[in-house]
Order: structure tokens, then sequence, then C-alpha cells
């Protein structure tokens, strides 16, 4: 049987592509915070070529993918020899050698830090740029921060981290049941019992918000014994 050389479609998670069973090695890159699936090929590739058709960053979580790229080995349908995400802006580009590709480099910088953060998110490069430590208020702005905020609520509960339970306080109808799965299967941790340490409360009126941080929030704390909360979207019923 002929091998295919054409570019064919993606699934757009992890988990999906883990469930072939037959095929080729091949390796599969994918953001290591939200397990988006962006290439799944037969050959290595630079991975400033992944930046580059993906303008560097994650079409699912918008995190910059000089934080969350990630590459492992992976299973490809038999006769296929590159997969990629739908959001792909230039499927081709990935088979044109490198020496033919004008890549933009940025130059960035680290400040050096003499602390060491409580709750990590397993991604080197975002833990020392957060340092989050207990005690802390933090405010994280747009789309990626929802994704962030799940991963944190698994890694809380990690014996090497706060080993602490967790306050969800959902004013958005974001709390994805799914995601907190899938991280608690890549963090090899016990299903059952983290999801009894995530405490979730939903609000569904601004009055509900106002009474769940005001009222309720530090009750809960003190209830659960947590040492981490979150509170997502909190001005979006206002």
């Amino acid at each position: 049987m002929e091998t295919r050389h054409t570019i064919d479609p993606l699934q757009p998670k992890t988990w999906q592509i883990d469930q072939i069973e037959k095929g080729s090695e091949g390796y599969l890159y994918h953001c290591i915070l939200c397990d988006e699936a962006l290439i799944l090929s037969k050959q290595q590739i630079n991975p400033r070529k992944i930046k580059l058709v993906f303008d560097g960053t994650c079409p699912s979580c918008g995190f910059e993918l000089d934080r969350v790229l990630g590459c492992r080995a992976s299973l490809l349908p038999a006769g296929r020899r590159l997969l990629t995400s739908l959001k792909c802006r230039d499927p081709e580009l990935l088979r044109e050698p490198d020496d033919q590709i004008e890549y933009q480099t940025r130059r960035g910088s680290n400040l050096p830090r003499d602390v060491q953060p409580g709750i990590t998110t397993g991604i080197e490069s975002l833990d020392r740029a957060l340092i989050l430590k207990t005690g802390q208020f933090v405010f994280l702005e747009g789309e990626p921060s929802h994704a962030l905020s799940l991963l944190l609520c698994v890694r809380a509960t990690l014996s090497q981290g706060l080993d602490s339970d967790v306050v969800f306080v959902d004013a958005g109808n974001l709390f994805d049941t799914y995601t907190i799965s899938q991280h608690i299967v890549n963090l090899g941790l016990e299903s059952g019992r983290v999801q009894q340490r995530i405490h979730l409360s939903r609000a569904f009126t601004h009055h509900q918000v106002h009474s769940l941080i005001v009222e309720k929030l530090t009750a809960a704390l003190d209830e659960y014994g947590a040492r981490f909360a979150v509170v997502s979207d909190i001005t979006a019923l206002f």
C-alpha cells in the first residue's frame, strides 16, 4: 500500500490522539498547559517552524509557545506522515527546509529571583515569571488565565506543593471537570481524592458573586483548610 503524502487534519486534544491503537511511531507537538494538539509528524520538526505557523501562541489557550510547547512520542494513523491542527495557518511551511525559512527572533530578559514559589504550574518559564506564594492576591486577565487556573487547582493538591484543598468560585460558568480530570491523569494522581479536594461554588447573579466572596469565602477556606482559592470571571455578572 502506498504511503500518503498529503497533510491531514489533526484531532484537537491530545487525549483523542492517545486513542489511536495502531500506526507508526511519530512525534506529537502540543501545548503542555491546555493539551491542545498542534502537529503530529513522522519526522521531528524544528520547534521554530511550529511557533511560526501558529504565530507564536497556542491557538486554544493563547499562551506563548516559547513557554508551553511540548513534544512526546505518539502513534500516527496508518499511512499518514503529517497531521496538523485546523488552526495551523500554513501547514506546507512545515515541509520547507530550515535554511529556506526566515525566522523573526525576539530578545527577552529574565530578572534573577531569590524566592521560591509556593505553588507551581510545572512550566518553568511561567513559574519564574509568576512566583506564586501563599498570602498573595493575584489577578490574571485574558483567556489563558482560565486554563492556568484549572491547572493550578490540581497542582495545589500535590504533596510537594501546597498539599491543600481548593475553593473555586465560578462566576462565569467556566469550571471544566474534564480538563481537571486530564490534569489529574497527566500528573499521575488519584482522581477521586483530588476531585474531593476541589470545592466548587457557582454564581449566577452578581448578588451571588458578592455573597460568595464577601460573606462565605473566608469561612469556606477555614472549613476545608484550603490555602488556595480561585474566583473565575469575577466581572462577568456585573
